[in-house]
């Protein structure tokens, strides 16, 4: 089921007390510091406009801080008639005939699976939401955008997560404050297992060889790198207008971080015109900006697109 939504005389400071103050105010620019490198990651362009469609709704709604990049140019899916346009979080749907937005129920495509037996528990009590999660589906208007909770805080390989009708809500306690409740990635899951054959007309793939020119979009497993994590760079190959896959494309990344830059093998694309890798990484230090350039190439060598991406480190 789709929910719906409508649019509609000078003293003397003692020295202890002033070296307080100063340490405070540091404290506090790094916080900042934090801050603005998620939002300058969450805020890079992979390439994708947001459809005009979906633009008001988009921004009203939190943008990039809820929502994250557009995926991919919309779509008209067929059984529907609806247009589609996948962002990394959620998925948006528009109907034309009722002219209103609606949106994807990801939260229960990814939660009800089967074997999930926090499922079944969750069908037999209460839920509610609390806590920080609570502060953020408030300030969010998780009601309208998020829809009812479908499960209680759970454990997901370490990480603290709650499940909604439409959307998963995670708890990162080492991301800066204003930062530490994140909207989980089940946008850009969907739309690499299912989305992109919505429309029979985007899952007929096109061979590297016959593309000159490419949309490459690229994506980070985590905005921040934090201790003991492994980055990963997931890449999609699209034909310019983007619908079609490119299949077969050659795929280089060049990693520049402490004054050098490093250059790493991607498998070429798939059928889907995707592919990625854990992209190694050697004595960096915190804080750190890590520069990512993505070539994609024909057989013959010849360059079809490029992406750019950066995150830092931080532990």
């Amino acid at each position: 089921m789709v929910r719906r939504i409508g649019i509609t005389g000078r003293a003397r400071i003692p020295g202890l007390f002033l070296l307080a103050i100063v340490s405070l105010l540091l404290l506090a620019g790094c916080e900042v510091d934090r801050a603005e490198s998620i939002q300058e990651n969450v805020s890079s362009t992979i390439g994708v406009p947001v459809a005009t469609n979906f633009q008001s709704f988009y921004e009203e709604y939190g943008g990039l801080r809820v929502f994250g990049n557009a995926l991919a140019e919309p779509f008209t899916e067929q059984d529907s008639g609806r247009l589609v346009q996948y962002f990394q979080r959620m998925r948006l749907e528009y109907d034309t005939t009722l002219e209103h937005v609606a949106i994807f129920p990801l939260g229960e495509w990814a939660f009800y699976v089967p074997g999930n037996d926090q499922a079944q528990i969750a069908s037999k009590e209460e839920l509610i939401v609390k806590d920080e999660f609570l502060a953020f589906y408030q300030a969010s208007q998780g009601a309208s955008l998020f829809g009812p909770p479908i499960s209680q805080e759970i454990d997901e390989g370490g990480t603290r997560v709650q499940y909604f009708q439409n959307a998963r809500l995670e708890w990162h306690p080492d991301a800066p404050l204003g930062y530490r409740v994140q909207v989980g990635p089940l946008g850009e899951a969907h739309y690499r297992q299912v989305g992109i054959f919505d429309d029979p007309g985007r899952n007929r793939p096109l061979d590297s060889a016959a593309v000159r020119e490419a949309m490459v979009s690229a994506n980070l497993r985590a905005p921040i790198l934090f201790a003991d994590e492994q980055q990963a760079l997931f890449v999609d190959v699209q034909t310019p207008e983007g619908k079609r896959p490119v299949i077969g494309t050659g795929v280089e990344v060049a990693l520049t971080y402490n004054g050098v830059t490093e250059t790493v093998r991607l498998p070429d694309t798939d059928g889907a015109g995707h592919t990625q890798g854990e992209l190694p990484l050697r004595d960096v230090e915190p804080g750190q900006k890590v520069q990512i350039i993505v070539t994609a190439s024909a057989p013959g060598g010849a360059t079809i697109g490029i992406a750019t991406q950066s995150f830092r480190t931080w532990w």
